[in-house]
């Protein structure tokens, strides 16, 4: 027989020692590449896209980038609109301060910008006559929001303020918080 032990001068022993040995270095070999990859993904120095984990998305290697952006930016807003769904970010006649409500939905916010790079935009409102002191309301809502926000770890350039006053929202509806993915 041609590829026989006695044909090639070599026992059936050599032959397997030389298959377990090729098997061992290619098992060490895959190992070492898989702890590579793993050490540099948890470091974030190696990773090609964005961590969607945490917000219970996962990301695939076949989309594009833009398409792991636009997935994230959708799943961010459908979580800001179901915490906004349940409570509202809504604040006192004539006050800037966050009620523990609304500190509860900007953690389930903030929680969802966490391992991407989605953007959203704060509208405030004041409902008084007075021009002047609705926008100053409305700026001390939306800091008030924004320094929240950045207490959770978002950082305050992801966030985009937009202080309307009483431009936009006259009586009840001026106490509400719009939150949406920035465009």
């Amino acid at each position: 027989m041609f590829g026989s032990p006695a044909a090639t001068g070599r026992d059936s022993r050599g032959s397997s020692n030389f298959m377990r040995s090729t098997i061992v270095r290619t098992a060490v070999g895959a190992a070492f590449v898989a702890s590579l990859v793993t050490a540099c993904d948890s470091a974030g120095t190696a990773s090609s896209g964005p961590d969607l984990s945490s917000s219970g998305g996962t990301a695939t290697s076949s989309g594009a980038p833009g398409q792991l952006d636009s997935d994230a930016a959708q799943q961010v807003g459908t979580t800001i609109e179901q915490a906004l769904q349940r409570a509202p970010i809504t604040f006192t006649p004539e006050k800037a301060e966050l009620t523990e409500q609304a500190r509860q939905t900007l953690g389930e916010i903030a929680k969802a910008l966490q391992g991407n790079a989605v953007k959203i935009s704060v509208s405030t409102h004041a409902g008084y006559p007075d021009d002047e002191k609705a926008k100053a309301l409305s700026e001390k809502r939306a800091e008030a929001i924004t320094t929240a926000l950045e207490g959770l770890g978002v950082t305050g350039e992801r966030v985009a303020r937009d202080a309307t006053g009483n431009e936009k929202a006259q009586g009840d509806q001026a106490l509400d918080t719009q939150i949406s993915v920035a465009k």
